[in-house]
């Protein structure tokens, strides 16, 4: 016959466990701070409003072409649009005083796209200095 010790492994185990749970309890709760703890909180600055993000940023773009010249934009196209899924984006910005000429770069720029096969959508947005971009990514509807 075995003589039989105090408590197996299965108790030792257990009261481990308790000891790790407790533990554990113990150092995730936030007790309250007393009156004469902590100094009396500093009123901070509100926080500035985010400003919005513009639409090439926000999306998931695989490819970036900045329209210039010598550069070849229905050649980049045929060799950076790989699949059906991809979404051509023409995104045009805009400085305040700018639409006008915003607007007729996008009708040039949505014409040879369209002439490469591309069915882009568009992006015309105000920003600090004009910009004219194409991206191709999955983020939208081709």
């Amino acid at each position: 016959m075995i003589a039989r010790l105090g408590s197996g492994w299965q108790t030792i185990t257990a009261d481990l466990a308790l000891i790790l749970f407790l533990v554990t309890a113990q150092a995730t709760v936030s007790e309250p701070a007393l009156s004469g703890d902590l100094p009396p909180p500093q009123e901070s600055e509100p926080a500035p409003t985010p400003t919005p993000t513009p639409h090439a940023v926000e999306g998931s773009g695989m490819a970036v072409f900045r329209p210039g010249p010598g550069l070849d934009l229905k050649k980049w196209l045929a060799e950076t649009r790989t699949d059906d899924r991809q979404s051509v984006t023409a995104i045009v910005r805009f400085p305040a005083d700018g639409r006008g000429a915003a607007m007729g770069r996008a009708e040039r720029l949505m014409a040879a796209l369209e002439e490469a096969g591309a069915r882009p959508r568009l992006v015309i947005e105000p920003a600090q200095e004009a910009e004219t971009l194409v991206v191709i990514g999955y983020e939208g509807a081709s």
